[in-house]
């Protein structure tokens, strides 16, 4: 199994936290299930090679757009999956994917549903034509920033993107819908419109994304947030089916390791956790 991290150009890093390319070409994890945990993220996934298999309805398409999941998802690997991963924080769905919360939120689209068929599979040929990860990624930029270009950014999008930073920040719903100025039932319904998830759900959700880093890494405190311990337990048995000490006993995986933040070249907060 391979993997690379490459950063996004400078002026989408509001909205894209990194391109994780992924390559299982000779099969070494073919039909062995991996585990992603919940995370405050949505991914867009395009393929070079065979797609992996998932389970969602969708299937496995060649280009998707997966939404914010508040629930663990299980994946299988196979000889011949390559594909790359654009890892979008909220904003960035928002802005470049403008009130796809609704039908991507714990859903998985194919990417032609959202974009068209047309510009997808031309999206598609352009990047498999350029196969390698460094010059896949000036691509994906290219791409993204056009889209950036082409999608008007709207008042809802923008007050999103700042209510999030106060939430994260405070934890507060009331203070984030004071800080752009709306109220809190507007903000509810920005979010899941854009999101697909209301503030509390994306704030309960950066809180067991940041305590489960923390206990995979050692760094942070995977208590915080939390009222006591037995309020972690409840909440990491609800949104990833295991306890912090079954966690501990667990082996970790190759991509557990790999995907750990504190290496070189690592994107601010890793989106997703292989257990």
């Amino acid at each position: 199994m391979h993997f690379l991290k490459q950063a996004p150009a400078a002026p989408l890093s509001p909205f894209v936290l990194g391109y994780w390319f992924i390559q299982d070409l000779k099969g070494a994890y073919s039909g062995r299930p991996i585990q992603t945990s919940p995370s405050p993220a949505a991914v867009l996934t395009l393929n070079f090679g065979r797609p992996c298999s998932s389970d969602f309805a969708a299937g496995a398409p060649r280009a998707s757009l997966l939404g914010v999941q508040s629930r663990r998802r299980v994946w299988r690997s196979g000889e011949g999956c390559a594909f790359v991963m654009v890892m979008l924080k909220p904003a960035g769905l928002a802005r470049l994917f403008p009130a796809s919360g609704r039908s991507t939120g714990d859903d998985l689209l194919e990417l032609g549903a959202v974009l068209g068929d047309g510009q997808t599979r031309r999206l598609l040929e352009d990047l498999s034509a350029a196969w390698e990860p460094h010059q896949v990624t000036p691509r994906l930029d290219a791409w993204l920033l056009q889209r950036l270009s082409m999608t008007k950014p709207l008042p809802e999008t923008e007050r999103l993107a700042r209510a999030w930073e106060v939430l994260r920040r405070t934890s507060r719903v009331d203070a984030a819908a004071r800080a752009v100025d709306v109220s809190t039932r507007q903000l509810e319904r920005g979010f899941q419109e854009h999101v697909g998830h209301s503030p509390r759900q994306l704030l309960a959700l950066e809180r067991i994304h940041s305590s489960l880093l923390a206990a995979q890494t050692g760094q942070g405190d995977p208590l915080q947030g939390f009222s006591d311990q037995a309020h972690r337990i409840r909440t990491w048995r609800r949104y990833l089916g295991l306890t912090p000490g079954r966690l501990d006993r667990a082996t970790r995986s190759m991509m557990a390791d790999y995907f750990n933040p504190s290496r070189e070249g690592s994107p601010a907060a890793a989106l997703a956790h292989f257990l």
